[in-house]
């Protein structure tokens, strides 16, 4: 090979040396052209944000509904409870409550039940023994915060917390062992021994009014038949099957929306495409330029979408409900999972759905590009 003007010919069949833009200078056009484009970059906003949307809603109205069923079976119950301790000891006022603690509440409806009681209590008449679940020995750490209170008074021994109370509560199914006779001794110095349990079949009452024949044993839950078990069983897994089921609708509506979309967006601009490639651009930069593009459009659409699909909802049901009742109820946690999880699901969709446009525009041959009038 020869040089002219100083320069190398390049052999036959090999190319110069390339030069791979950055991503800096590829986010810069890309941010040009979504200006330049604007109402194209709406539109296909637009089917991210409704695809987005319709999920969260749905989302959040399984989780609204779901929140307010279980208020008020929480209300119900607790309620029920209330009657049931109530049948026993007749008003909280000048009577003593012992309760058996063994770890932290494990659910709304005892949480309720136990504040209920200490608003009606006198002052340090619900007596709390702390222990850990293993054994009976008092523990020395402070009360769990549901305990805590002008109502409660923390015990240290189990003769204190018999003696000369009217009730004794059991609100953990891990309870440690009591042998018989020490059961039947603190039973006795009980000044009305009702045993009210929240384990189911802990144990029996005949066997507790043959310790004390004035004992009252009952447990505060009840035990579901096989038939009810399976058919909440069965009501669990057809919500289940219609969440997913509306959930993959929506992600395909999203997709398919975002495909055509950047398909339409690669048939506009195909002169553009042309010039860029006759200009140097290499295919995986023309590539980059879409997966920019759409992972923009999906992020700022899957914001907006979640925010409007969880705003509606929720207005709808406190219109419904009310303000405080649906504070009370709604799992803002839970929701806010579900938001987080729909805004990736909108952007991971975008670029999934840009894949195939990008190359369809990677792989134009730059003359034929350049020939096409559209």
């Amino acid at each position: 090979m020869t040089e002219q003007s100083g320069e190398a010919i390049v052999p036959e069949g090999r190319t110069r040396e390339q030069v791979i833009l950055p991503w800096g200078i590829a986010i810069r056009i890309t941010l040009r052209g979504l200006k330049i484009r604007l109402g194209r970059s709406l539109i296909t906003m637009s089917g991210v944000v409704l695809g987005i949307a319709f999920l969260m809603s749905v989302l959040t109205g399984e989780g609204l509904k779901s929140g307010l069923a279980d208020e008020n079976r929480t209300k119900t119950e607790v309620t029920r409870l209330m009657k049931l301790v109530e049948e026993e000891v007749g008003t909280f006022k000048e009577h003593t409550l012992s309760v058996i603690v063994s770890g932290k509440l494990d659910s709304a409806q005892k949480e309720r039940l136990f504040a209920r009681i200490a608003d009606r209590a006198d002052a340090g008449s619900i007596r709390v023994f702390y222990t850990q679940a293993e054994s009976l020995t008092a523990s020395e750490s402070s009360l769990p915060t549901q305990f805590s209170g002008p109502s409660y008074t923390h015990v240290t021994s189990l003769e204190e917390l018999f003696r000369d109370s009217h009730l004794l509560l059991l609100p953990h199914e891990v309870f440690p062992p009591v042998a018989a006779a020490e059961l039947s001794r603190w039973l006795e110095t009980m000044r009305q021994p009702v045993v009210l349990d929240y384990f189911h079949g802990r144990y029996d009452a005949d066997e507790l009014t043959a310790l004390n024949s004035q004992t009252v044993y009952s447990s505060l839950t009840t035990e579901l038949s096989e038939e009810e078990k399976a058919k909440v069983l069965k009501r669990k897994a057809q919500e289940r099957a219609r969440q997913i089921w509306i959930t993959v609708v929506s992600m395909l509506v999203t997709l398919i929306g975002i495909a055509n979309a950047m398909l339409m967006s690669v048939t506009e601009r195909i002169r553009e495409i042309g010039t860029m490639k006759c200009l140097g651009a290499l295919s995986g930069f023309v590539v980059k330029l879409f997966l920019i593009e759409s992972f923009l459009i999906g992020v700022l659409g899957s914001v907006i979408g979640t925010v409007l699909g969880f705003v509606v909802p929720f207005i709808a049901y406190m219109l419904s409900t009310g303000v405080v009742m649906l504070f009370e109820s709604t799992p803002f946690v839970h929701l806010f999972g579900c938001g987080v999880q729909s805004v990736l699901s909108g952007t991971v969709l975008s670029i999934v759905a840009a894949i195939y446009p990008a190359t369809v525009a990677a792989r134009m041959v730059p003359a034929d590009a350049l020939r096409t009038n559209v």
